[in-house]
């Protein structure tokens, strides 16, 4: 404590003790000596005067300290009520975490238990394996969306700009929901500017963007709604428009809209679905290119514009146009792959989709058995984890290129990891894979 209020508090407990014992002794003093009735009303007068004094005093003081903690009485109270607030928030989001991972998995165990029995026939063995697939893609992007936002607030996420053609980029993130859209019987209008050239741009964040705009639109219009998309230019900017016939939503909502982990409706009786992450990171990879997003609906049931506004960088370099995929399955006939992963599933799956196409396949469980293996017989190509028990996956990449300074030119080696942070592609990369 401050040596101030120190003092302030020592008065307010010292002062009246003191003066009591001065005016006791007094008295005692006057009634044992004296005995005069005048000097006795004297003393008790003076004695009035004097506790209406240290009264004042003393009410002076505490209303110094009342002034001097008031404030961060206040603050304090104002940061218990946010800290309660934060938590409310985080056991809410957990719940929906909980909710939104088991959902997936609850439909591939489900189907694959059906499929296991042997008792469905052609059309629901197709509706099984569709439906796995499904969960199994609605799981990945939970995980990226959760991943996003790790690096969001570490504030690791970047952009990697370069020459792109925004009308393909576009297209194509709205293409791949037009599906979702048919199953709910949605217009989805698509309107690009063909004036629009080459710009830099991240493409892949940008059709990040574009798709959760879309996929939004899609999941809170009911029915038989319409969903527009328009891309144009409007002097230096870009400007992407996503509207819909919409649930919209009010302005309590709107204040909150681009929060993170935030939703119009988080309780367990929701009608829509999701943890409120992908506005979240769609102001943020926004941010990140120099532009603005905004939203807006003139209230519930009447539909939402969510609008885009990106700077128009003009390409500096030329557009390199991206492979065509060929129609002929690729062949890896006689090509002997060395495949190692310490979990038997995973290494399972590795080896039958790469025998599918012909390879000849090795296996090995550890990196141990990995490295011995290629020492005896190198293969031409190895595919391995990254996370293993005892020895990594960097660490084995860096034995076998110690057997191909002995042997021969660098062995063609790919990671095939769930670990999806840059710096982990990064470790990958440096350690020769």
């Amino acid at each position: 404590m401050p040596a101030h209020p120190r003092r302030q508090l020592g008065h307010l407990i010292v002062t009246p003790f003191v003066t009591i014992g001065v005016l006791s002794a007094v008295l005692l003093w006057e009634v044992e000596h004296v005995g005069s009735v005048v000097l006795l009303l004297a003393i008790f007068v003076g004695a009035l005067v004097v506790g209406i004094v240290v009264a004042r005093g003393m009410r002076r003081d505490i209303s110094r300290l009342t002034e001097r903690y008031e404030g961060p009485l206040m603050i304090a109270d104002e940061q218990s009520h946010q800290a309660e607030a934060a938590n409310h928030l985080k056991d809410e989001f957990l719940f929906t975490l909980s909710h939104e991972l088991r959902t997936p998995l609850n439909s591939v165990l489900g189907w694959s238990r059906l499929l296991a029995s042997g008792k469905l026939d052609a059309t629901q063995t197709k509706r099984a394996i569709q439906a796995i697939e499904r969960a199994g893609w609605a799981q990945s992007r939970l995980i990226e969306d959760l991943l996003d936002v790790s690096q969001i607030v570490a504030g690791k996420l970047q952009i990697a700009p370069r020459p792109a053609a925004v009308q393909q980029v576009v297209e194509t993130a709205v293409e791949s929901l037009r599906s979702a859209a048919e199953a709910k019987h949605i217009v989805l209008r698509l309107s690009l500017d063909p004036s629009i050239g080459p710009i830099q741009i991240d493409p892949d964040r940008l059709q990040q963007v574009v798709w959760n705009l879309v996929s939004n639109a899609i999941k809170f219009t009911r029915r038989g709604g319409r969903v527009d998309v328009q891309l144009g230019t409007e002097g230096d900017q870009l400007c992407l428009i996503v509207h819909d016939t919409g649930i919209g939503f009010n302005a309590q909502v709107a204040a909150h809209l681009f929060e993170r982990c935030r939703q119009g409706d988080s309780s367990s009786t929701r009608q829509y679905g999701g943890l409120g992450l992908g506005l979240g990171i769609v102001r943020h990879v926004v941010e990140l290119h120099g532009g603005t997003v905004s939203a807006s609906s003139p209230g519930e049931n009447l539909g939402s514009t969510f609008e885009v506004r990106l700077p128009l960088r003009q390409a500096v370099a030329p557009l390199v146009s991206a492979p065509v995929a060929g129609t002929k399955p690729p062949s890896l006939r006689g090509v002997s792959i060395l495949a190692v992963d310490s979990d038997p599933q995973a290494l399972e799956f590795v080896r039958a989709t790469l025998e599918q196409y012909g390879a000849i396949v090795v296996t090995a469980s550890s990196a141990r058995e990995a490295r011995d293996r290629f020492e005896r017989e190198p293969t031409d190509v190895v595919v391995s984890d990254l996370v293993m028990p005892e020895e990594d996956g960097l660490q084995l990449i860096r034995d076998i290129r110690k057997v191909d300074d002995a042997l021969a030119p660098l062995t063609p080696a790919a990671a095939v990891t769930a670990l999806a942070r840059a710096e982990d592609r990064r470790r990958a990369l440096s350690a020769s894979y």
